[in-house]
């Protein structure tokens, strides 16, 4: 059976930190979802990854399918609290054209992002 991982299990980061986490699948992938949740709220997609190697922006969070398709990185750069919720990958598999492809969902990766305050 195909297996999806995803690493860091959580995160707790500064505010302005980069943040980087990994998905990887043990079969090849059609294409490579990542996804925020907020606590009480939907999934929102974030990056849709189709080709291998493919780079691919959305703000500041930038997504790359590995050549492979096998693995992907996310990585969001100054991190601010509105950062912070829960990401999560997704991905089909390569199956022949006459079967459903197969969308499996990672263990997802909560995010807390600490506010730095300036003390005057």
């Amino acid at each position: 059976a195909q297996q999806l991982n995803q690493s860091p299990q959580s995160m707790s980061i500064q505010e302005g930190e980069d943040v980087s986490m990994n998905c990887n699948s043990s079969s090849m992938l059609n294409f490579l979802l990542w996804y925020k949740q907020d606590a009480g709220e939907g999934p929102v997609l974030l990056i849709k990854l189709l080709k291998g190697g493919e780079l691919a922006r959305n703000g500041k969070l930038t997504a790359q399918f590995g050549g492979t398709r096998k693995d992907s990185l996310l990585n969001i750069s100054a991190s601010e609290p509105k950062d912070a919720g829960t990401y999560f990958c997704a991905g089909s598999t390569v199956l022949p054209k006459h079967l459903q492809p197969a969308l499996k969902l990672a263990m997802s990766t909560p995010v807390t992002v600490l506010s730095q305050f300036l003390l005057s």
